[in-house]
């Protein structure tokens, strides 16, 4: 069993695919370090639950680029920069549509990601 599976399916309700797109996207990336994202979930105003789904957000425009390469904690990093780019509200905006917008607006290189 993966480090962390069982936090990262208790975070969804029963029956979700979330845990198994999470992890499908863990195998498929490099050293992929699953502490660390707990870490920088713990330090966010952010849910596990969030992080995941932003983490699969990104997933999804790597692919629908026709990217293959996978540094997950480089894209844990790109989040975390999401997450310090909101100003201290009521209501927090969902992170997976900030990711989204960051990446739209600015991109992300994955052949240049730092730890490569």
């Amino acid at each position: 069993m993966p480090p962390y599976f069982s936090e990262i399916e208790g975070a969804f309700p029963p029956g979700s695919n979330q845990p198994s797109r999470f992890f499908d996207l863990v195998s498929r990336s490099i050293n992929p370090n699953l502490e660390s994202l707990i870490e920088e979930v713990d330090q966010s105003d952010y849910s596990l639950t969030d992080w995941v789904e932003a983490l699969i957000e990104f997933d999804n425009w790597l692919s629908a680029k026709n990217v293959d390469i996978r540094p997950f904690n480089t894209m844990t990093g790109y989040i975390r920069c999401c997450t310090e780019m909101n100003a201290p509200q009521i209501s927090l905006p969902t992170l997976k549509v900030i990711v989204h917008q960051s990446l739209t607006k600015f991109g992300f290189d994955a052949s240049n990601a730092s730890q490569i």
